[in-house]
């Protein structure tokens, strides 16, 4: 990648600071934070595709019935296809067995509607995985 000079105008200087504290503190290049933040930013204005670990496409599982997912299911899954994300309209259960092993193999969980029940020891994991549009449950 060619190295290039660029100027901003309008750039927030607060932020831009904050995010060169940022930058520094966990020694890393501003640029490397900045095309990681713009990377982010397209990913999340693309509705149609979701990528993961710097770019690769994520295959995504739809729902829209009852779906009942053990840490086997999960592994397996992560096995066949890689990491990854859950959109569900309606109703998904994650079995006591799920355990953070499991859960790393999940990109995300995209609850749109209906309800997604969860072991309660989990709940603040899942809570950072998934944007919630319905019920996130703790059992």
């Amino acid at each position: 990648m060619s190295r290039k000079t660029v100027a901003v105008r309008g750039l927030d200087t607060e932020l831009y600071n904050q995010i060169f504290s940022l930058a520094k503190s966990s020694g890393k290049r501003i640029s490397d934070v900045m095309n990681e933040a713009l990377k982010i930013y397209l990913i999340s204005e693309n509705n149609d595709q979701r990528y993961h670990n710097g770019g690769v496409k994520a295959q995504s599982i739809k729902n829209d019935g009852y779906v009942l997912l053990s840490k086997r299911d999960i592994l397996s899954l992560k096995n066949e296809i890689g990491e990854f994300i859950i959109e569900t309209s309606g109703r998904l259960v994650f079995e006591k067995d799920v355990d953070r092993k499991a859960l790393d193999c999940i990109h995300s969980v995209i609850i749109n509607g209906g309800s997604v029940e969860v072991p309660r020891e989990l709940y603040p994991l899942f809570l950072l995985k998934s944007e919630i549009h319905g019920k996130l449950e703790k059992y």
